[in-house]
This record gives C-alpha cells, sequence and structure tokens, in this order.
C-alpha cells in the first residue's frame, strides 16, 4: 500500500491550480485587447495564447495525477505535456518583444535566430528527460542534451540583452526600463526550468522530483500569467502615450 504524501498531494493540487490561473488568464488578456492601440493589441493577444495553451496542457495534466496524495499516482506523469506546452508557448513570450520594440527597430533576422534556438533548445530538452525517464536515473545522452541546451540558452541571453539592446539605442526612456525589466524577468522566471532538469539527470531523490513537478506548475504561471499582465501592462503605457500624441 503506497503511503499518503502532503507533497504528492500539494504537488497535485498545483496542477489545478495552474490550470485555474491560466484560464484566468487567457481572459483578462482578451479583455485587454481593447484597452491597446492596434500596434500593441498583438501584445495581449501573443499572451492569450500563450496561457490558452497552457491551460489546455494543464487542464489534460491536472486529469493523469490524481487527487488522492500517492506517489504512484504522479509515477504515470507524461513529461511529454510539459514540453508541448514550452514548444509552443515560448517562441509566442519571445516574440512579445519584438513587438514592444517596434517594427522601425525590430530585425527579421535577429527574430527568426532567437526563435529558431529557442526550439532547439526544448526539443533537444525533451529528448534528454525522455531518455532520463526511460533509463531512471542519468545517461550521457541527458547530459549531453543539457549541455547542448545550455548552449542554446545562453545564446538567447546574448540576443536578448546584447541585440536587443543595441536595437534600443535612441529609444524613449520608458520603453528602455519597461524592455529592460520584461528581459530580467523572462531569464529570471526561466532559470528554474534547467535546475529542474538538473535534478532529474542527477538521478536525486524521489521527493526532489515531486517537489520539482509542483515548482514547474508555480513557474509556469509565473513565466506566463505575470510576465503576459507585465507585457500588457508597458503595451498600456505605450499606448496611452501614442493616445496622447495624437490628441
Amino acid at each position: 500500500m503506497n503511503e499518503y504524501s502532503l507533497l504528492v498531494l500539494a504537488t497535485q493540487y498545483s496542477f489545478t491550480a495552474a490550470f485555474a490561473a491560466m484560464a484566468a488568464g487567457t481572459l483578462y488578456f482578451m479583455m485587454e485587447r481593447n484597452n491597446l492601440t492596434p500596434e500593441y493589441s498583438p501584445v495581449a493577444s501573443l499572451c492569450a495564447m500563450v496561457s490558452l495553451v497552457a491551460a489546455i496542457n494543464y487542464f489534460v495534466m491536472k486529469d493523469t495525477v490524481g487527487l488522492d496524495g500517492q506517489a504512484a499516482s504522479l509515477a504515470g506523469f507524461a513529461t511529454d505535456y510539459r514540453y508541448i506546452d514550452w514548444l509552443i508557448t515560448t517562441p509566442l513570450l519571445l516574440a512579445v518583444l519584438p513587438v514592444l520594440l517596434g517594427r522601425s527597430r525590430m530585425n527579421n533576422g535577429m527574430m527568426a535566430r532567437l526563435l529558431a534556438v529557442d526550439v532547439l533548445m526544448i526539443v533537444v530538452g525533451y529528448i534528454g528527460e525522455v531518455s532520463i525517464n526511460r533509463a531512471g536515473g542519468g545517461t550521457m545522452t541527458g547530459w549531453w542534451c543539457l549541455l547542448i541546451s545550455m548552449a542554446c540558452w545562453f545564446y538567447i541571453l546574448y540576443v536578448l540583452f546584447a541585440e536587443i539592446g543595441r536595437a534600443l539605442e535612441g529609444a524613449d526612456s520608458y520603453l528602455k526600463s519597461s524592455l529592460g525589466f520584461l528581459r530580467t524577468y523572462l531569464v529570471i522566471s526561466w532559470v528554474v526550468y534547467p535546475l529542474g532538469y538538473l535534478i532529474a539527470v542527477l538521478d536525486l531523490s524521489d521527493n526532489l522530483l515531486i517537489g520539482r513537478e509542483m515548482v514547474y506548475c508555480i513557474a509556469d504561471v509565473i513565466a506566463k500569467v505575470g510576465f503576459g499582465m507585465a507585457a500588457v501592462s508597458v503595451a498600456k503605457r505605450l499606448s496611452a502615450m501614442q493616445w496622447e500624441a495624437r490628441s
């Protein structure tokens, strides 16, 4: 008989809570579209798409983990759902930044490279985690995939802070500070994911692996709904500045 665990139960309920947060976020972003100028309304649309995709995935995931506090119920959780989510949502999150940056400053080549490397990072991470799951612990494939994913991650950091930083030269001070905050927010909120992968590849304790899933749920809400709310707030301020300039 499996032992009842409060950690497992909290982790199971975190999937339901994340679903509710993503669903609420989708409604919020759709309503905010009307408060933005046509130039910045895509920010709310992109954020709504991110939270909608995440809500659909969490709706499915919450039914696969149970609500009984039993570790065996979590054992069958399919990591695939998370990677399906990240494969779709992370490029959409990154696409918010050039919309705020403005078409005149947006470099299409830069954006294409950023999105391509992001997709590569997620795909390689998925291959590595599948290898770890099948072996029941760390594998050489898992370690190689971690190294490649981290190389992709550092390239994304370079684009976010170096190339977009250069594109912001001469921009309005509010836009500079706001995009600087959003870039930093994105980086900090994404740090938890490679750390979670590291817990798996090092084959650490079962409690850490269970807790990792709860942390992922919280991190997803922060990285998607939280980032979206911050981005929409910036878009609303920029829209207000446009309306003031036209009046």
